[in-house]
Parts: C-alpha cells; sequence; structure tokens
C-alpha cells in the first residue's frame, strides 16, 4: 500500500499524530495522574531508566523520583498547579536501582474536567554537572569580591577592562557592565593609576602595589593599589583600597600602614585560597571522573575474565583428556587409514599435540595478569572506600605501582625496601592521589630527556621506603635518581600551578594536591633533593619526597 506524503486530501489524525510523537521523542516522557499513578511512559523513557514498561506502569511517580515521598506529592503538586511548569534537576532511581542525574520539566495538564502532571526528562551529563559546579565556584567568586571595600579590576594584557566589581562601579555611578571591553583610562580620572597598570603589564613580575592618586567624582583621592596577573599572564587582577583619609594626616598614615599591610597581606591570601580552591576542585572531579572510569572498567572487564578464567581449567583438562585418547587410538589402532594419515600429516598432528597445552598455560597465565590488574584498579578507585577508615598503606603504594607498570616494566629499576607497617586511620582514596602524583613524577624525573641529565652514567632507578617512626606514625619515602630539583624552586614546589616541567607537559596541581590532602590527615610532605651532585656520592642524586602520617585511632585524629 502506498503512502501519501504530503497526505493531500486527507487531513491528519491528531490524536495518533501526538500519540506517535510522544513515543517516539528524544526525550523521556512520562504522564501521572493526581495520585502519581503512572499511565504511559514512552520508549525514550524505559530506555533511560532501564525497566519493562509494565513494571513502571505499576510503580508510583515518588519510587523514580528521589526527591519526593508520598507526604511531599501533594505539596509538589499544589506548587506545579500554581506555576503550571516547573523547571529543576533530580535523582531518578533506575530499574537496577542506581541512581542517574536528569534535568526535569514538569507541566500542569487538565483534560476533561482531570488533572495530569506530564514530566519531561533527559540525562545530565558528568561533563554538565562539572560545568555547573564550576559556575556556581564562579558566581561565589565573584559575590566574595564583590563584598570587598575595595576597588577590584580584571584586566588584560592589552589594557582593556574585563570587568570590575560592584564597589568600583558604583564609586563612578556606573553599571558594572560598562566597564567591560573599554581601554585603561578611558575616564580619564588617574593618570597614575594607568600608568601602573601598564608598566606592571609590560613588565616580568607578577605581583606589584604601589600608592596611587585618582579623582573620584572630582575629588582626589589616594589608594593603595595592588595588581596580581595570572591566567599564565595573559591577565591582571587589580584592587585599589582607599587611604585618602590616611594620607591627610601622619599619624593616622603611620597606625594606617600596619592596617593596609594586613589588608593587602589577606588579599594575597584570599587570590591563593581561589588558586587551591580552583586546583582541588578542578583535581577531584578529574580523580573522581577517573575513578569511575577506572571502576567501570574493572567491573566491565572482571565478569568476562572471571569466565575465561573459571573455564580455562575445564579446556586443560578436556585438551589433556583428548590427547591422551588419541595416543590410546594410536596404539590400539597402528594401522592408521589413508586418508586420515594425509590429514595427520597435513595439520602437522604432533606439533600440535605439543603447542595446545602451551597455548593453554598461555591462557592461563594471560587471564591471571588480567586478574591482577583489575584488583589493582579497583583498589586505586576505592569509590566504595571514600570514608575514613582503617587500611595499609603499602596496599596503595602497589595498586598505583600497578597502574604505572606499563612505563616502569623494562625501563626502571625498581627498588622496594618496605618494613611492616600498622594500618591506619584515612581516606584511602586520597591517598592513592598522592601516591599516583608521587610516582608520576619520580617516573617524569628519571625518563623525561628534559629533566634528566644525561652526563650522569646511572640507570633509572625508583626506591621506595616504608617504616615505622615513633609517637604513632609512619614515613613513607619516594627516591629517584634524576636531575634533582634547584634549592631556590623547592620552596614553591607544594604551591598551586607551579611546575618545574617544560611549558605543556605539566599543571603544577600534582604536589599542591598531595600536600592538601596530607593537611587534611595530619601529615606533613617534605623534599631532599640535591641538583648535579657527582658520581662520588650518587645516593645523593635526584629527589625524594618523604610522607609522615600519623597511625590515628578515630576519625577525631584527622581535621576536616
Amino acid at each position: 500500500m502506498s503512502v501519501d506524503p504530503l497526505n493531500q486530501g486527507h487531513p491528519p489524525n491528531l490524536g495518533k499524530l501526538a500519540q506517535l510523537s510522544l513515543d517516539r521523542m528524544a526525550d523521556a516522557v512520562l504522564l501521572t495522574d493526581v495520585e502519581a499513578r503512572i499511565f504511559y511512559v514512552n520508549d525514550a523513557a524505559c530506555q533511560l531508566l532501564g525497566g519493562d514498561r509494565p513494571e513502571l506502569l505499576e510503580a508510583r511517580f515518588w519510587e523514580i523520583d528521589q526527591n519526593l515521598t508520598p507526604d511531599t506529592w501533594p505539596r509538589y503538586l499544589q506548587t506545579l498547579q500554581k506555576q503550571g511548569v516547573l523547571e529543576q534537576e533530580a535523582r531518578y532511581r533506575t530499574g537496577d536501582h542506581k541512581l542517574i542525574e536528569v534535568e526535569v520539566t514538569a507541566t500542569y495538564l487538565v483534560a476533561d474536567e482531570r488533572a495530569y502532571n506530564c514530566t519531561v526528562f533527559r540525562y545530565l551529563s558528568e561533563r554538565a554537572s562539572v560545568a555547573r559546579e564550576v559556575q556556581r565556584a564562579k558566581d561565589q567568586l565573584r559575590a566574595v569580591l564583590d563584598a570587598v571595600p575595595g576597588l577590584v579590576s580584571w584586566i588584560s594584557q592589552d589594557g582593556r577592562y574585563l570587568g570590575v566589581n560592584r564597589h568600583l562601579a558604583a564609586s563612578y555611578n556606573m553599571p558594572p557592565d560598562a566597564f567591560v571591553g573599554k581601554e585603561l583610562g578611558f575616564l580619564k580620572n588617574s593618570p597614575e593609576f594607568v600608568e601602573f597598570v601598564r608598566d606592571f603589564l609590560e613588565g616580568d613580575v607578577d605581583y606589584h602595589s604601589q600608592l596611587v592618586r585618582a579623582n573620584v567624582r572630582g575629588t582626589p583621592c589616594y589608594y593603595i593599589t595592588a595588581a596580581q596577573k595570572y591566567d599564565q599572564g595573559r591577565a591582571t587582577v587589580v584592587v585599589g583600597v582607599d587611604v585618602s583619609e590616611r594620607k591627610r594626616s601622619e599619624e593616622a598614615l603611620q597606625r594606617s600602614e600596619a592596617r593596609l599591610l594586613e589588608k593587602t597581606q589577606e588579599l594575597e591570601e584570599a587570590l591563593r585560597e581561589r588558586q587551591r580552591a580552583e586546583s582541588q576542585l578542578i583535581q577531584s572531579e578529574k580523580m573522581y571522573a577517573l575513578g569511575q572510569m577506572v571502576a567501570g572498567m574493572a567491573h566491565e572487564i572482571n565478569n568476562p575474565i572471571n569466565f575465561i578464567y573459571g573455564n580455562l581449567a575445564y579446556t586443560d583438562n578436556y585438551v589433556r583428556d583428548l590427547l591422551e585418547l588419541f595416543k590410546l587410538y594410536q596404539e590400539e589402532v597402528p594401522d592408521t587409514p589413508p586418508r586420515v594419515a594425509a590429514e595427520i600429516e597435513a595439520v602437522d598432528l604432533d606439533f600440535i599435540t605439543t603447542d595446545l597445552p602451551k597455548i593453554v598455560d598461555s591462557m592461563k597465565l594471560g587471564a591471571e595478569r588480567i586478574l591482577k590488574l583489575v584488583l589493582s584498579l579497583r583498589n586505586f578507585s576505592r569509590l566504595d572506600e571514600a570514608q575514613f577508615k582503617q587500611a595499609y598503606v603499602q596496599e596503595g603504594i602497589e595498586s598505583a605501582l600497578a597502574i604505572l607498570n606499563h612505563r616502569i616494566q623494562g625501563r626502571i629499576e625498581l627498588v622496594k625496601e618496605y618494613q611492616p607497617l600498622p594500618k591506619i586511620y584515612c581516606y584511602p582514596a586520597q591517598l592513592n592521589q598522592v601516591w599516583m602524583n608521587l610516582l608520576c613524577n619520580a617516573i617524569d624525573a628519571v625518563l623525561d630527556p628534559a629533566l634528566r641529565d644525561d652526563s650522569y652514567d646511572s640507570p633509572p632507578r625508583i626506591t621506595i621506603r616504608t617504616k615505622p617512626l615513633e609517637g604513632d606514625r609512619i614515613l613513607v619515602a619516594i627516591h629517584d635518581n634524576g636531575r634533582g630539583i634547584k634549592p631556590e624552586l623547592q620552596e614553591k614546589i607544594f604551591d598551586p600551578f607551579f611546575t618545574t616541567k617544560p611549558v605543556g607537559t605539566g599543571t603544577g596541581l600534582g604536589l599542591s594536591i598531595c600536600y592538601q590532602i596530607l593537611q587534611t590527615h595530619s601529615g606533613q610532605i617534605r623534599v631532599h633533593s640535591h641538583e648535579g651532585q657527582t658520581e662520588d656520592s650518587p645516593w645523593k642524586r635526584g629527589s625524594e619526597f618523604l610522607v609522615e602520617l600519623p597511625v590515628g585511632s578515630s576519625k577525631d585524629d584527622v581535621p576536616r
């Protein structure tokens, strides 16, 4: 039967067309009555929730939406009726009892004098969730800077305003958006400020401050102005604190200098706290995403490899039984038929009987290696062990080494000097980040040509030591025989975004995150590094990071 694509002469059946549209919508759709009974689900909803349509049609809406309960449903329905449409984020329970983040649009409908709830939802990806969290952090930072009782502005390297805080805009009776894109000096009220910022942008220093004179609403004012570069020098934040009244009196000025210095230090600390907060947010999201991926891979690999490994023993027995049976057949029937003899020669049966058991043994060895790697991946991710608990530090180190084995094996001499350690109270997943970052840095130090000293003829080596210390503490030391770190750089290596690696190869977050994690565990990290030592004292070459941790006895031992 042919189909008229344009429905010429035949008006469409709107009821069937609407039904078909709902069924084939890319977004998931649920229809419920005022008692929260689900009476319609489309294909996308069945697929996203992972359940059969009959099962979903027997459920109540609050069994899926984890933000609702039988007690809160009437209030939710009343709000929906009042507003007509609700847009929000929610957590929905799937058929396999997992929780997923979704974007929800709920609409209040009335048909045939009866009320209904139409819920359209879609999966909220981790990427979108992270973007929302980052935006919330930016909004929070903006609110903090707006609350600062000073003139704060962001200026690009080419001398244009990227934005200002509320206080600065209010000082000139202008909205903050009016500054964006304008050149320095467009207000023509402070040549000193323009000269100060331009000199700072053209210079090599990352921070500078000085006294600047400006006219605000026709009144001469004086500001202690501090500038700090960020975004790798591509932009600058400038903070101006009014000191006009203090400058008019020598005695008042002397008293204010101490307060201004303290204020400047507080602003510097606020900037550093911002950097630390950003670095911790970025790293925690990356490690969470990595942990999710690693745990998922380990789970997906574990089931099939267990199936394969479990059947290899039977396969080995069957192969050996068949080979024994064939051997017995050859002994009992010495006169092999010509066709069989020809086929035996064609397939090289002697080689097969010799090589087949070896193949099965190789498969068993490979499966055992995969099982070991899966176990290491699961131990490293520890998504189910985010709580504070007792754990063995050496297990976390071994898991990190197993994951990094592809970079170590055959290229680096690995020396383990382990002394027995007690279990310690900790967050195992966080400590695994520490061992992974320190080992990655050690591997880079001994393998990266840009970091290694080629004049020193010694094979790459990494030494890991563990031992208990007095006072219920333990020590983990990771030493590499790379080039080492210059003394003037050692005080900066734990600062956020500082790195000794070449441009484009390091973020400067790894050691900063290690430092923060160990602080939350009442631990400490320090570095011993000797750059450019001679072969007369090869044990002093390279860098050694020493981590001390308390054994602890309860969660109270570790500050939050």
